[in-house]
């Protein structure tokens, strides 16, 4: 049996599980189908460097936001994960969606990444996430 989790986030009550082995290799399918963003050379500009880093933080929203809407189709049988993921996209902040990836990556009892002052900005707020 899956664990899960049920909690409320901006009025809204969401429930969300572990995933299954088998869903977890979608996952992982899913993240090696997506563009990558192109390696940082000495030789960009300015504008390339911001460019590149856009390309990054738009990765890691898609496979955040895919990794939550696996995690909330157990509950949302009616929607496929597509949906979910383009509600949240639509619907979500994106503090909303790394409060989410928090709570999944605990009910999934994923390691958790230790933080380092460069992860971090003068607003305490994190980065490149």
């Amino acid at each position: 049996m899956l664990k899960k989790v049920e909690f409320t986030l901006n009025g809204a009550a969401i429930q969300l599980s572990a995933i299954s082995a088998l869903d977890y290799l979608n996952y992982v399918e899913y993240m090696n189908e997506l563009d990558k963003p192109e390696n940082v050379a000495e030789s960009d500009t300015e504008k390339e460097l911001h460019r590149k880093l856009n390309q990054a933080n738009k990765l890691n929203l898609l496979v955040n936001t895919r990794l939550i809407a696996i995690s909330m189709s157990y509950a949302e049988k009616e929607k496929t994960v597509d949906e979910i993921q383009d509600h949240l996209l639509n619907n979500f902040t994106h503090t909303d969606i790394l409060t989410l990836l928090d709570k999944v990556q605990d009910v999934c009892e994923f390691p958790k990444v230790e933080k380092s002052e460069d992860d971090e900005v003068e607003s305490g707020e994190q980065k490149n996430v």
